[in-house]
């Protein structure tokens, strides 16, 4: 079985919401979906797998879950700066 970071979870409730995603994203979901496909066994939905991850990496932000439940925030900045765009993009957007 493959090494996964999801645990199964195609057996939960639903709630629709509607969003745009770009290409990229969109190719990268669609192989992961094939990856959970490949280590479970089970066939779950692109909006059943982004509802999922959406989930766990709000549960994994400890600052978050801290504003949630009440308290205040340790940290007052930006926790990771913005990913540097390589000059060979940057130069092909202007």
């Amino acid at each position: 079985m493959p090494e996964i970071s999801l645990p199964p979870f195609h057996m939960t409730t639903r709630t629709k919401m509607v969003l745009e995603i770009n290409n990229d994203l969109a190719a990268d979901i669609e192989r992961y979906r094939a990856f959970y496909k490949r280590a479970y066994g089970a066939d779950v939905s692109d909006a059943d797998l982004v509802r999922e991850m959406a989930r766990r990496f709000i549960e994994a932000d400890r600052e978050f879950q801290a504003v949630k439940h009440g308290f205040t925030a340790r940290s007052t900045g930006r926790r990771r700066s913005a990913p540097a765009v390589p000059a060979a993009m940057e130069a092909s957007t202007t």
